[in-house]
């Protein structure tokens, strides 16, 4: 095996094991936002819209600390991981809404919620301006992801 080979498996193994990485980093923060936003929006009973601009946050940082590599991949994957943090939540929220008046935790409520109910929930609980704090979340994670440049 010569010096050439071994430097194109490693880049190629550097690559694979940042993204795996960044993937795990995103998943964690995916959890922790989505978690913080169901506890906070059942204490209040208001719908937290506001905490899609922390998971657009959430997200470019943790791609940030992974050293994800710039480009319009990463800017991708923030905003991305960002509509799937929004939708987990609002899952959530309509989960544990109907789930209370079932007598269902919200893990059972959340497996047994369709998608037609959950939608109709998400859609009479939230406002215009929680639609446009959401909409707004998506080019924020892109942008704040960036192409290396420092926040």
């Amino acid at each position: 095996m010569n010096d050439l080979t071994w430097s194109d498996n490693l880049a190629a193994f550097s690559w694979f094991t940042r993204w795996l990485l960044s993937g795990l980093a995103l998943a964690v923060g995916i959890l922790g936002i989505s978690a913080v936003w169901l506890a906070l929006a059942m204490l209040s009973g208001l719908p937290c819209s506001w905490l899609a601009l922390f998971a657009a946050a959430d997200m470019a940082l943790m791609l940030r600390l992974t050293q994800t590599p710039p480009g319009w991949p990463r800017r991708l994957a923030a905003a991305l991981a960002t509509a799937l943090a929004i939708a987990i939540s609002q899952w959530f929220i309509a989960a544990t809404y109907i789930g209370q008046s079932l007598g269902l935790a919200p893990l059972d409520s959340a497996s047994r919620l369709g998608p037609v109910l959950a939608w109709t929930l998400t859609d009479l609980n939230l406002h215009a301006s929680d639609w446009a704090l959401i909409l707004l979340s998506l080019p924020l994670a892109a942008w704040w992801a960036g192409n290396g440049r420092k926040f």
